[in-house]
């Protein structure tokens, strides 16, 4: 790798604090054996490939080194590799899907649909010609494509003896469903023999979050874990589930919506990163597939939780109530079906907009009053009205 390094024009790539000269001389001292060395080059290097969580121009040059280094069995530190294109990866933004498109689009894409429709309709952007839906800076595409690049390294390294390692690749794979065909026989071989409960749930996971509807292998072995006594595993073998099953059965949605709604202090621990993959999962599924969804949400959302904030769950149960998007103006609540009427009585009574400024904006986005007062009130007119 020593020629790739001298065949990049280094000083042509602008980093966050100028020319990205001394790039590559860091990249060959993490094949130091030098423990406090490495950690120098590490450290010196993430604030070259990123700054302030945005992924910079020698990110993607540096990519195809540290692919290499993973690859390499007898480097003095793989996992170094690995944890800098995790944070290359968690740095990149992507604002398309990189899920193939579908037929139905899914909850998460009726999710980006408001999104767009309420930023469309804002006074601000419409001072500045209207909202357009921003696409995806030329450096984080070249980024991720770098990354995406390593995936047979990654599905490689998944034999590796050191757990550690195992785990970091079932983390990277989950971030490109494109690669499915390639990944599914290899997790599924791998969870078969696994006995590292933490690795198998990270596996589990990816198959939930790059996955597909599948049959054969891959759903025997995720479905393996899902008998688990240990309730990690176990809750990502549902995970898992719940995407490659064409239609997920209602004992597997109730755990996951009992999972979504578990109060979580701190968003960046193992229960917040459980909870936030139970939302990507659930919201890579389309309406019409897990139609017992929204009454397995609303069950448990109405009863109220002073520690619990009910973002992701409301964010799904409006793609599951309102799949065609934002209300007409002038709708009538006796307009609604029972379904969303029984979301807006929910979010009065549970006092949802009462958690935080998104949630406002979520029920904004169905073009539906944003606050309490304004909501009670075009529910008890309209009934009125109507009687």
């Amino acid at each position: 790798m020593n020629d790739y390094l001298c065949g990049v024009d280094w000083a042509s790539l602008q980093g966050p604090y100028g020319p990205a000269a001394d790039v590559p001389r860091l990249l060959q001292t993490l094949r130091s054996h030098d423990p406090t060395v490495r950690g120098e080059a590490e450290e010196q290097l993430e604030d070259h490939l990123q700054h302030q969580g945005m992924v910079e121009e020698p990110a993607a040059a540096a990519v195809p080194y540290l692919i290499d280094l993973l690859a390499d069995q007898e480097a003095p530190d793989r996992l170094v590799a690995y944890r800098l294109l995790r944070t290359i990866l968690d740095c990149v933004e992507l604002y398309e899907s990189p899920r193939p498109l579908a037929e139905v689009p899914t909850l998460n894409d009726l999710a980006r649909e408001r999104s767009d429709w309420w930023l469309s309709r804002s006074p601000e952007w419409r001072r500045h010609g209207g909202y357009q839906r921003p696409v995806t800076d030329p450096c984080s595409a070249a980024a991720f494509e770098a990354v995406r690049a390593g995936v047979p390294t990654y599905l490689q390294a998944l034999q590796d003896p050191d757990p550690d390692l195992r785990l970091g690749m079932a983390y990277l794979l989950a971030a490109f469903p494109q690669e499915w065909a390639a990944m599914a026989p290899v997790l599924a071989q791998r969870l078969s023999v696994e006995t590292d409960p933490a690795v198998a749930a990270e596996m589990c996971i990816a198959a939930g979050i790059a996955g597909q509807p599948s049959d054969g292998a891959i759903v025997d072995a995720v479905r393996e874990w899902r008998g688990n006594t240990d309730r990690h595993p176990h809750r990502a073998a549902l995970i898992g589930l719940v995407r490659l099953l064409p239609a997920p059965d209602t004992a597997l949605l109730a755990e996951l919506a009992d999972c979504l709604m578990e109060p979580v202090e701190d968003w960046e621990s193992p229960a917040g990163a459980m909870t936030n993959a139970v939302a990507s999962a659930l919201g890579g599924l389309t309406a019409d597939s897990v139609p017992q969804l929204a009454g397995l949400l609303l069950e448990r959302m109405r009863v109220p939780d002073p520690h619990r904030h009910d973002f992701l769950a409301l964010r799904l149960l409006l793609g599951l109530t309102f799949p065609d998007g934002p209300l007409p103006d002038g709708t009538a609540f006796d307009d609604l079906s029972r379904l969303q009427q029984e979301v807006v009585r929910l979010v009065i009574h549970a006092r949802l907009l009462r958690q935080g400024p998104m949630m406002p904006r979520a029920i904004g986005e169905c073009n539906l009053p944003r606050t309490e007062e304004s909501l009670a009130a075009w529910c008890a007119g309209r009934a009125r009205s109507a009687g």
